[in-house]
């Protein structure tokens, strides 16, 4: 039987595969194919933003864990990632950070320059910001601030001011320095992802096929290119032929694993797991990043502050979250943020501030005491890791391996960050609410301290990136030309978060976004 045929294959129906579906379907004469691991996304927990956690579990998350780390006591750092059609913006807190014109301008790769990067964002946006000049106001992505919650946020943005890390107006404007209020993906309260903003519209087309619940095993290749894509459904093993090009878009850790699997990579670890060499790219795999978080925290004093407590079992919030969008459980207990320098001669926001509205999770014994706590961002990390086969096995996990910390420049720059964060709670603003005696590090906290409660403590933002990275021609570092077509081979992309070369002083999911769009409209120009 002859395998079913499509202009383009998309490997991946999360957050950047559904962009391409979305605009290259535009053309009712380009088809396109959808692969899509996990399946349709019928949860209503991921709708609301409380409701995070309950997309975690291994029906719509591969449930990551890292390799043991190091310097981080031998721990496994979990790393969730999104197994339903959405990907990762389908289980994400749903942040809205573009990162800086620095990050970009960084970069220094043609097609990538700031001017080209802002039209694009324009171009995505649907953005309530006053700033027509900065920001998209008619784009499929629609935002909206986070709900306040309680009165801690107004307590942790003066706090912010008193401490010198101060306040801007719109991070993804002309500041991104400074205390903001989230800009999320849930307008009027519910999630707006790229299955909402992209795929949906999409699905009505007859060019557009969105297949579930398939595993994709292996690309197979016609000398250098990249001709059909093999998967498994319903236990069965079936292809399907591209007659331009397949665009890989499974994230940072599954992109690489499925180049691997089908000969793309260092030669050397291919040949460890019997698996032919198509191409040798030692690329593949490497300068995994990651971005970090530490926390520390208090309660208030007895008879001080307030909490919001989202919970879905309760009818009442229920029903004002399904009539209104809001409510408890549109409330991200991490409600706002600031992106700061840790030393005024970095290039780049290199720490994150993330002030949340109720205690710390390990203090709530007593539902009715308030409090707060701020997780401490390393933004602009320089340790950089890898993702390798475990096996030749397309079914068992890849080794994850961030090698968080393993550059001790990274853990200096981590302690000057804590030390801003600590900076707030002398203020006058939030000393009176916080509980001195309840206080989890103290604001003199030795350096040594802090480095413990990093090591023993930290957890991941959940934001690997560039284990496939872009770059120029003469970039050995680099697996992806600066159109995301993988070096060496012919009708192959990478388009996803693993293709963005360098971490940004942001989140993850608007610059994956961006570059989507980018390469979209790059394919359609021809």
């Amino acid at each position: 039987m002859e395998a079913p045929n499509y202009d383009y294959v998309i490997i991946g129906g999360g957050t950047a595969g559904l962009v391409l579906a979305g605009r290259l379907t535009e053309n009712p004469n380009t088809s396109v194919v959808v692969l899509e691991a996990g399946p349709e996304n019928t949860f209503e927990t991921g709708s609301y933003a409380a409701g995070v956690g309950g997309m975690w579990g291994p029906q719509t998350n591969w449930g990551y864990n890292s390799a043991p780390q190091p310097e981080l006591n031998g721990r496994k750092i979990m790393q969730p990632r999104g197994k339903v059609v959405g990907g990762c913006a389908a289980i994400n807190v749903g942040s809205w950070s573009r990162g800086t014109m620095e990050n970009y301008e960084s970069w220094d790769l043609p097609g990538w320059d700031w001017d080209t990067v802002l039209e694009t964002y324009k171009k995505i946006e649907s953005s309530k910001k006053d700033d027509t000049t900065l920001r998209g106001k008619s784009g499929p992505m629609r935002l909206e601030d986070s709900p306040r919650g309680n009165v801690m946020t107004d307590v942790l943005r003066e706090a912010a001011i008193q401490s010198g890390v101060g306040v801007t107006e719109d991070r993804n404007a002309g500041n991104p320095i400074g205390f903001d209020i989230w800009e999320t993906i849930f307008p009027d309260g519910r999630r707006w992802n790229t299955e909402a903003g992209y795929l949906n519209p999409a699905r009505k087309r007859a060019n557009l096929t969105v297949l579930t619940e398939v595993h994709v095993t292996k690309i197979n290749f016609d000398g250098k290119r990249a001709v059909s894509v093999s998967f498994t459904r319903n236990g069965k093993g079936e292809e399907i032929t591209a007659d331009k090009e397949i665009l890989l878009c499974a994230g940072a850790i599954n992109t690489p694993q499925i180049l691997m699997l089908s000969g793309v990579g260092p030669a050397e670890h291919l040949r460890e797991h019997g698996i032919n060499v198509v191409e040798n790219l030692p690329a593949v795999g490497q300068n995994l990043k990651d971005h970090l978080r530490v926390q520390f925290g208090a309660l208030t004093p007895l008879g001080t502050g307030e909490t919001v407590y989202a919970d879905a079992s309760d009818a009442a919030q229920l029903s004002e979250w399904r009539e209104t969008g809001y409510g408890p459980l549109s409330v991200a207990e991490n409600s706002s943020s600031a992106f700061v320098k840790s030393d005024p001669s970095v290039p780049h926001p290199d720490i994150e501030l993330m002030y949340a509205i109720n205690p710390p999770m390990d203090m709530r014994e007593d539902m009715s005491r308030a409090g707060w706590y701020i997780m401490v961002g390393l933004v602009q990390p320089k340790s950089a890791g890898e993702v390798r086969l475990a096996s030749a096995d397309p079914l068992h996990a890849p080794i994850y391996d961030p090698a968080y910390l393993s550059n001790p420049e990274d853990m200096a720059t981590y302690i000057k960050g804590m030390r801003v964060a600590l900076a707030h709670v002398g203020t006058d603003a939030l000393s009176p609410y916080t509980d001195m005696d309840t206080l989890q590090l103290a604001p003199d906290a030795t350096d040594e301290e802090i480095e413990t409660l990093i090591r023993t403590t930290v957890e991941s933002i959940y934001h690997p990136c560039g284990s496939c990275r872009m770059g120029q021609d003469g970039d050995e570092t680099a697996a992806l030309d600066t159109q995301c077509r993988v070096k060496g081979l012919e009708g192959l992309r990478v388009v996803d978060a693993s293709s963005v070369p360098e971490l940004v002083s942001g989140h993850t999911m608007a610059p994956t976004i961006m570059v989507a769009e980018r390469i979209a409209a790059l394919i359609k120009a021809g």
